[in-house]
């Protein structure tokens, strides 16, 4: 007779729903088999095809027919050998076939490049950026981090040169955020290095580096992973990409005012109700995803070419998601697609439901008021940062 008795049996099914009760969703399953089966690199590897490492050199076959010359040969062309063991770096399956950082030239007369070790944004002479001194870079240097939500956790003595707190980035050097959390995105706790300075040719230069890295999941367990050479370079040039980006934000937001932005109910070009913003379209796209994780709404996925957001509303008690004022946001949990349209003098904000239906016009009503509260303040939080003065000691 077994001795697997009916207690057992009890437990050992307390056990399963137990477990069951712990990992409710994908992220958590994910996140739960990292921790012990090691952290998934899927995105790193190659595509398995490795034949060519079998590959043979052989004689010339083709035949060639009765009464023609045979072709001839032009030995330069040929693929000289070389021995594997004398390649340094890695070959095959250890790969790692992420795309590195390309570097950002901006029409302000700035651009980034990578060179001995550091990441660095190039402010031409006599360009229209407006950074002609040391102290010029300083200054935007703190308005940036600031924009970026990254502080400053040292500053060298008599040097134009800092050290950042620590911050969490996602594997692309983007900084992390509840969307990334939401998920499952690797979380990789960093602090950079950087200085201010000039090159041979009198040009301004904003360096950074990555100085520290450490890598967890989602749910902040940690993983043994150390940053290779490559990655290093790509996390750096993000950075540095980062303030290019936010120095040409940085100078379309001035070309209106903040303070006075408009923001109306109206239709898009296809004839759908819509929110009109009154402000650039790279800036208005870029505080749409900040606004977003602020009055609950998660986003799942972003498409840069059709310039749609797909987000998810999160349930609450009272089915609103209450703002920082008194008002409320009055739309149903579930999944929405929310696209920018470029218009004459202004931006359309789209809403659609999962099917892709455009929302009727009492919701797009309803969310109006608590939106357009939001992404207002969004905008003046994100223009009006004032500089705190930060000095080479």
């Amino acid at each position: 007779m077994s001795n697997f008795k009916p207690k057992k049996l009890a437990m050992a099914v307390a056990l399963g729903t137990m477990v069951a009760t712990v990992i409710p969703g994908c992220v958590t399953v994910k996140n739960y088999k990292q921790e012990f089966l090691g952290m998934d690199k899927s995105s790193r590897e190659s595509t398995g095809y490795y034949d060519y490492k079998e590959a043979k050199l052989k004689r010339n076959t083709i035949v060639v027919p009765d009464n023609l010359d045979n072709p001839g040969e032009n030995t330069d062309l040929q693929i000289k050998f070389r021995n594997l063991d004398s390649i340094n770096g890695k070959l095959g399956e250890e790969v790692d076939v992420r795309p590195p950082t390309a570097p950002y030239r901006s029409d302000l007369g700035l651009h980034s490049q990578w060179a001995s070790g550091e990441a660095i944004v190039w402010f031409e002479v006599n360009g229209p950026h407006g950074i002609h001194t040391e102290d010029d870079a300083w200054m935007l240097l703190d308005k940036v981090l600031r924009s970026m939500r990254v502080g400053v956790g040292k500053v060298g003595n008599g040097e134009y040169i800092l050290t950042t707190i620590p911050r969490d980035y996602d594997e692309y050097g983007k900084t992390y955020s509840e969307s990334d959390e939401d998920e499952g995105l690797l979380r990789y706790t960093q602090v950079y290095q950087i200085r201010v300075g000039r090159n041979q040719a009198g040009e301004i230069g904003i360096a950074t580096k990555v100085i520290s890295s450490s890598t967890s999941l989602s749910n902040n367990h940690s993983m043994d992973d150390l940053l290779s050479l490559v990655e290093q370079e790509r996390f750096s040039m993000g950075f540095s990409n980062n303030i290019v980006h936010e120095i040409s934000l940085k100078n379309e937001v001035a070309q209106y005012d903040p303070d006075n932005l408009v923001v109306t109910l109206g239709r898009d070009n296809n004839n759908h109700d819509a929110i009109l913003v009154e402000a650039p379209f790279d800036t208005t796209s870029k505080l749409l995803a900040m606004t977003f994780p602020r009055i609950g709404w998660s986003v799942k996925t972003h498409s840069v070419e059709k310039a749609q957001y797909e987000v998810e509303v999160l349930d609450s008690q009272d089915q609103m998601v209450k703002l920082f004022k008194t008002r409320g946001l009055p739309i149903d949990h579930g999944s929405y697609k929310i696209r920018i349209g470029l218009m004459p003098n202004a931006c359309a904000v789209t809403f659609y439901d999962k099917d892709d239906n455009p929302l009727p016009s009492r919701v797009v009503s309803d969310i109006y008021p608590g939106f357009a509260d939001q992404l207002v303040e969004e905008f003046s939080e994100y223009n009006q940062q004032a500089p705190e003065v930060v000095k080479a000691k």
